[in-house]
């Protein structure tokens, strides 16, 4: 505005008041010449006459004052237009490479348009931002490649599923980033149009060496005339296939548990037989007689048979929970109290991380079971010096207690039967204190999880709700 009026006073200053006074100048030279002229001829003017020729002059001058003004009326009209244009394409120029620019609003028909413009770009990028949320935010991976194989679109949940960074992946073609060739070949059909199977389940290995369970589907991307490119969704089903053993191993249990407790007790009446008869032929051995060794080899055993018996009830029929708020803390250092042998003292050492009040609804005693046998199963994994790390901690809803080895780890294949009854690796072990610690933790509404690697020790992870009653977030 500042500019435009002072272009104008300029355009005042030096066209149209030297055009006025030099057209006042010449309006008196113009009436002397004709006074000049009356007296020399002797025939006078008449005044109509003179004002006539007046009039001429000041139209002529009026005419050359309006062309001048409306030519620089003109002149400043265009270049404010020329400047709002290139303001508005300078505009749609950043905003091509920065969504969030906006342009300048201006007066007139050119604001309206830049008005115009600036909405539906605000419009554009709630759009994008929602999409951006919905593809970070998605369980789902979700890959898209142009049509010669470059990656436009590599979400979270695909590096996490696939195990390759963002960065490694976006702008590369996907047949050379290391994708699992389970992946590959679905995307290679789509780009060249060829039949593919909506939804297949697969195995993908990543490469830190894990396989995963994924269900994947894959599509071609095409205008009306050709295909562009290819997209790839990658639905994670590791939690599908672990609530798919989880009622499996709930549903073999139950009848596990019915024929464990009728064989238990049909067990149990001739043990206590045996072992009455077993001590009765005892006392009537000599104290020297060496018959006593083979009574006292069936009085052991049997006293073993008992506890595998015992062990059986346990887990068939456990006893009903009690549950009171306590203080997990406490009841750990309860528990190491019946481990603490001078040969457990002198190899192992044990760290203790514990998180301030970690309080949680449980039953005591079902808890110092679980906790006492995943101590044992630690130490006994431990062959000579090493320790036992005991971390508690308390996460929202959820009571954390971790036990970590220096063991030698556990494979895979050991720790998918670990809670089987009666699987064990140990000479004399009865294959059945992992089952019911498992069992146990189920009555809690919580869980166990497993991390092992060969040669860099185990970590047993409980997780507990807070109280009971109320859904656990696992």
């Amino acid at each position: 505005m500042k500019f435009r009026a002072n272009l104008i006073l300029s355009v005042f200053l030096l066209v149209v008041t030297p055009i006025v006074i030099t057209s006042l100048v010449t309006m008196e030279a113009a009436d002397r010449a004709l006074q000049a002229q009356n007296l020399k001829t002797g025939y006078p003017l008449s005044l109509e006459k003179i004002e006539i020729a007046r009039l001429r002059e000041n139209i002529v001058y009026i005419v050359i004052i309006g062309t001048v003004v409306s030519l620089t009326g003109a002149g400043i009209f265009t270049s404010e237009l020329s400047g709002s244009v290139n303001k508005i394409k300078q505009g749609l120029d950043n905003l091509s490479h920065d969504a969030n620019t906006a342009i300048d609003v201006q007066r007139g028909i050119m604001g309206e348009i830049a008005t115009s413009i600036n909405q539906l770009a605000e419009k554009l990028r709630e759009t994008r931002s929602h999409r951006d949320a919905l593809l970070e935010c998605s369980p789902n991976g979700i890959i898209t490649i142009d049509k010669f194989g470059k990656i436009i679109l590599f979400n979270p949940a695909a590096s996490s599923l696939s195990g390759i960074p963002p960065g490694t992946a976006l702008g590369a073609n996907y047949q050379e980033i290391g994708l699992p060739p389970a992946l590959v070949r679905p995307l290679a059909a789509a780009l060249t149009k060829q039949p593919t199977d909506m939804t297949k389940e697969e195995i993908i290995s990543r490469p830190d060496g894990n396989s995963i369970a994924v269900a994947i589907s894959t599509s071609s991307l095409h205008d009306e005339e050709e295909t562009v490119g290819a997209l790839a969704i990658i639905i994670d089903l590791r939690e599908k296939r672990l609530l798919e053993a989880q009622v499996l191993r709930a549903n073999r249990l139950a009848g596990l548990g019915e024929l464990a407790a009728g064989i238990a007790h049909e067990i149990r009446n001739p043990l206590t037989a045996v072992k009455g008869y077993s001590q009765v032929l005892d006392d009537e051995l000599e104290l020297d007689d060496p018959r006593r060794e083979y009574t006292a080899v069936i009085v052991k055993e049997v006293n073993r048979l008992d506890r595998i018996v015992q062990g059986l009830l346990d887990f068939a029929r456990p006893s009903a929970s009690r549950f009171e708020l306590v203080n997990l803390n406490q009841i750990i250092e309860e528990t190491l109290v019946l481990i603490a042998k001078p040969a457990f003292k002198h190899r192992i050492e044990l760290r203790k991380e514990y998180g301030e009040k970690v309080l949680a609804e449980v039953d005591k005693d079902q808890i110092k079971q679980i906790l006492l046998n995943l101590f044992i199963n630690a130490g006994q994994a431990i062959q000579d010096q090493g320790t036992i790390r005991i971390v508690t901690e308390q996460k929202e809803e959820q009571a954390v207690i971790r036990i970590i080895d220096s063991g030698p780890g556990i494979s895979q294949a050991i720790i998918d039967k670990l809670f089987d009854p009666f699987f064990t690796t140990k000479e004399e072990g009865t294959g059945l204190g992992l089952a019911i610690a498992h069992q146990l933790i189920e009555l809690h509404g919580g869980k166990i999880e497993i991390h092992s690697r060969l040669n860099a020790g185990t970590e047993f992870k409980l997780i507990l709700p807070l109280r009971q009653g109320s859904d656990l977030n696992v």
